[in-house]
């Protein structure tokens, strides 16, 4: 178990048993609570019907006209008895079985001017009168004293719904402490310090007894607040308490932590939820209510949570109610953890007079460390050797002197945290890429091509002590185009050009499954050039790549490897160094399938980022040189702040750039450190920005520099690439960095 903050551990601990409490005491004096009730025919007729009707039902109640299958109700406007900064909506509503029910609401600010509308669906809670409470919170951007709200009706096939009452409880804002909180990648190691109750000014109680189950079987991260404008979080923190103890009656927050806009985590209540655990994220926008930073905070404490279950916990499962996708984000990097190990694995290698083959390291922490590294070639006994690096440094092993004509495949393992690269030299052209640090029984591997002039191979390293039955699909443009089983030795790699089982003349990616965790890796060759990407074991609806170039001599494509058996829709956006972008809607068809981005953006340095409707795979690949050679990597699946490079140089022949994309709203100040073999060389700032990308010169920043790693460390999260050519871009080679 991790050594995290008693206090973290202690609320952990409460929410996962579901503990009762006694009454609460109040941290800071509390604002007033208003309610404006909405229930009467004469109450709803005073607002605009739009395919609804004010029926006579009991006192009243608002439906849609007869066979009409939605329609809209906006209120008239409200003035408050005094100004306020919050509103929640309770509702009581007949839906049947498909139809829905939801609201908006707006306020008019003591200036004049209204907010913008900001969504409210049914939450999970019911207040004691059986009104069901809305979910999230509205936040105004200034105190306001008129209120309104609209419902959107929607029939399903048992009809349509009926609200009967509506009741908007309006807050105003207090004047409590204002805690400063940091987010997890603040912290020395990483992790959440969630901020008291005490000290953002929430109400506090003791535990008293067992009143739920022991082990939390689901998670559920929530919007609780939005806002259309800045809210400081700690007085938002205290009106949502407020409004649950006030209009649902609860003693505590419903929610176990809360995270707002910037990535701090809060601690929240101790009770509700038994083998629930809500999460609610504050100050969010309603465009954006889970934004960037906010989505980091969660993943750090999900993991923190995860390792930190009691042993006997059971499995458990996450809910995204407000955003699917963010699910399925979360999901795939907590997955992407757990499949981590202290380990890097090179499936590729070979040495010979006209291939040289490096392993780049750079220790990014600050103490000298050492690295166990291991050949194992295809004939003949493995080497062992070891490795020292110094502090915030970078070392090199020349793999031609340690066996100097091989095929072989690698594996590093250091005592402490290491980056560890390897890059290929063949006749005039390159490859590089990190090295792999997660197992899997499934990879996935777009931007293989078998058309005329280039070869594809798979390599597939099977680890494990036993043979393992392994399964390659291959898809073409058309769809699934072959899927053939193979055996992989124990402790062994697999070499398998595609041409010796697919012998069509198209591009390719390229799906591998085994019988145990193994790792994958592709190689493509044409003329005296060729690139080589490893695989990814996920799948992602969001792809992010900042090296496209689409100005001479560079041509640039997309490759998606979509495994589904329907089209997947996409929205590419690309960004331009200044901060314009355009933006395509396009459809990705089952497959492997290529865009060339030079067709339509050409002459231009810029970064793409795609989003997609269900789950696919993305890489870029550019060729140079009139197209005698080229580069290609992987797209990042997530943006991140510290991103770290092992291999570099701007010595001749070389020539280093690194590719930073932005793709928030905000602009991104970028501090990037480049790592000698004794040390740090230099330490440079930049400013990017809102969704833009930015090219960096390395050889700028230190000239004639033989050996060189990088670390890009950012306020917002961002994505890096760094590119290398030789000999006057003759050939050269790219590599996602890695992120942390």
């Amino acid at each position: 178990m991790r050594n995290l903050p008693a206090r973290f551990v202690a609320v952990l601990f409460l929410v996962c048993l579901g503990l009762a409490a006694v009454p609460v005491t109040s941290a800071a004096p509390t604002s007033p609570v208003g309610r404006w009730v909405q229930t009467t025919v004469a109450d709803f007729l005073s607002g605009v019907l739009d395919a609804t009707v004010v029926a006579t039902v009991g006192d009243g109640e608002l439906r849609l006209i007869d066979g009409q299958k939605e329609g809209r109700y906006t209120s008239a406007e409200h003035v408050l008895p005094f100004p306020s900064r919050a509103a929640g909506v309770l509702f009581r509503a007949r839906v049947p079985e498909g139809a829905s029910v939801s609201f908006a609401v707006r306020a008019r600010g003591v200036s004049g001017e209204w907010s913008e509308w900001i969504a409210i669906a049914p939450g999970p809670w019911m207040d004691p009168e059986g009104r069901t409470a809305g979910e999230p919170l509205a936040l105004f951007p200034a105190e306001s004293d008129v209120l309104q709200y609209r419902i959107t009706f929607l029939a399903g096939e048992g009809g349509g719904p009926a609200v009967e009452e509506v009741v908007l409880v309006y807050l105003a804002f207090d004047e409590g402490p204002l805690p400063q909180g940091r987010p997890p990648w603040e912290e020395p190691d990483g992790q959440p310090r969630p901020v008291p109750v005490t000290d953002w000014g929430g109400e506090v109680s003791s535990p008293q007894g067992v009143v739920g189950t022991s082990a939390v079987t689901r998670v559920e991260i929530r919007p609780a607040a939005l806002a259309t404008g800045a809210a400081p979080t700690a007085p938002a923190l205290r009106t949502i308490q407020r409004f649950q103890r006030e209009a649902l009656g609860f003693a505590q927050l419903a929610y176990g932590y809360l995270v707002d806009a910037q990535g701090i985590v809060y601690q929240g209540g101790d009770i509700l939820g038994g083998d629930v655990l809500h999460i609610g994220v504050v100050g969010g926008t309603p465009s954006e209510p889970f934004p960037p930073s906010a989505e980091d905070a969660l993943v750090a404490l999900l993991e923190a949570w995860q390792e930190d279950r009691p042993p006997e916990a059971g499995p458990w499962h996450l809910e995204t109610p407000g955003d699917p996708a963010l699910g399925e984000r979360i999901v795939a990097r907590l997955e992407a953890h757990a499949l981590r190990q202290n380990r890097w694995w090179f499936v590729r290698g070979a040495t010979a007079s006209q291939e040289h083959e490096w392993l780049l390291l750079s220790n990014v922490g600050p103490r000298r460390t050492a690295a166990t590294w291991e050949l194992f070639p295809d004939q003949g006994a493995p080497r062992r050797g070891v490795v020292s690096v110094a502090a915030r440094s970078r070392a090199s092993l020349f793999v031609n002197r340690l066996l100097p004509e091989g095929r072989f495949w690698a594996k590093v393992s250091p005592a402490s945290s290491l980056i560890v690269e390897r890059a290929l030299y063949y006749g005039p052209d390159s490859d590089a890429s990190a090295g792999l640090d997660v197992l899997s029984q499934e990879w996935y591997l777009p931007g293989g091509s078998q058309e005329a002039g280039f070869t594809t191979t798979l390599w597939l390293l099977n680890p494990q002590p036993v043979d393992l039955p392994i399964t390659v699909t291959v898809f073409a443009p058309n769809g699934v185009a072959l899927e053939k089983a193979f055996q992989a030795p124990a402790g062994e790699r697999l070499e398998l050009p595609l041409h010796r089982v697919y012998t069509e003349r198209t591009v390719v990616g390229c799906r591998v499954r085994a019988g145990a965790p193994i790792v994958a890796e592709q190689e493509v060759r044409f003329g005296t050039g060729g690139y080589g990407m490893p695989g990814t074991p996920i799948l992602s609806r969001s792809w992010t790549i900042p090296g496209v170039e689409t100005e001479a001599p560079f041509w640039t494509i997309l490759a998606f490897l979509n495994p589904r058996e329907d089209p997947v829709g996409i929205t590419l956006t690309l960004m331009t160094t200044d901060g314009t972008s355009l933006r395509r809607l396009l459809t990705i068809q089952p497959g492997e399938q290529r865009l060339n981005l030079n067709t339509i953006l050409p002459r231009l340095s810029l970064a793409a980022q795609v989003s997609a409707t269900y789950p696919i795979a993305v890489a870029r690949v550019t060729f140079f040189n009139e197209l005698r050679a080229a580069h290609a990597t992987l797209g990042a699946p997530r943006p991140a702040r510290r991103w770290y490079l092992a291999e570099g140089s701007t010595a001749e022949p070389f020539e280093a750039l690194l590719q930073v994309v932005n793709p928030n709203r905000e602009p991104a100040e970028l501090t990037v450190t480049l790592l000698g073999t004794q040390g740090e060389r230099s330490s440079d700032r930049f400013r990017m920005p809102a969704r833009s990308r930015l090219t960096i010169p390395l050889n700028e920043l230190l000239p004639s520099t033989a050996a060189l790693a990088t670390v890009v460390e950012a306020n917002e999260p961002i994505v890096v690439e760094r590119a290398m050519y030789l000999h006057g871009r003759e050939g050269g080679h790219a590599s996602l960095g890695i992120p942390r």
